[in-house]
C-alpha cells in the first residue's frame, strides 16, 4: 500500500502586495526628498557659522525660504526673483496663510552685507511675520 505524500504546490505562498506597497512608498519618499534638497542646492553659497545653531526638526508647508547671494541675486525657494518683488511675495504668503503661520527662513552668503538682511527683516516686521530662522553652519 502506497502512503500518500505531500501534494506539490500546497506549501507556503508569498503575498507580494505589502512588499510592493512599501517599495512604492519608498520611491515616492525619495523623489519628494530629492526635490526639496535640490530646491535648496540651486546656488552655491557659504553659510555663516554659529556656535548656538540647532538642528531643524519641524517642517512646515508655510515656510518661505529666501536666499541672498553676494552678487545681489535673490531666490525664493528655487526660483530667482527681482529684489523689488520680494516684498510682494512675502505679502502674498502672509495673505494666504496669515502672518502668525508664515515662517521665513533666510539663507545668505556669509559675505552679504547686513544692510540687505536688515531690509528683509524690516519687511517681515512690517507684515507681522514673527517666525524667522537663519540657515547657519553649526560648529562642532
Amino acid at each position: 500500500m502506497k502512503i500518500p505524500g505531500r501534494v506539490r504546490g500546497a506549501g507556503l505562498k508569498f503575498n507580494l502586495t505589502p512588499m510592493i506597497d512599501v517599495v512604492f512608498n519608498l520611491i515616492i519618499f525619495f523623489l519628494v526628498a530629492s526635490h526639496y534638497s535640490r530646491s535648496e542646492a540651486v546656488v552655491d553659497l557659504e553659510l555663516p557659522k554659529a556656535s548656538g545653531g540647532e538642528a531643524e526638526w519641524e517642517q512646515s508647508g508655510r515656510r518661505l525660504t529666501i536666499t541672498l547671494l553676494i552678487d545681489g541675486r535673490v531666490f525664493v525657494g528655487a526660483s530667482e526673483v527681482n529684489p523689488g518683488d520680494l516684498e510682494d511675495r512675502l505679502a502674498a504668503s502672509v495673505a494666504t496663510h496669515g502672518a502668525s503661520e508664515v515662517e521665513v527662513r533666510i539663507r545668505t552668503d556669509r559675505r552679504v552685507p547686513y544692510a540687505r538682511i536688515a531690509q528683509i527683516l524690516r519687511e517681515c516686521s512690517l507684515l507681522g511675520v514673527q517666525r524667522l530662522r537663519f540657515a547657519v553652519l553649526t560648529e562642532k
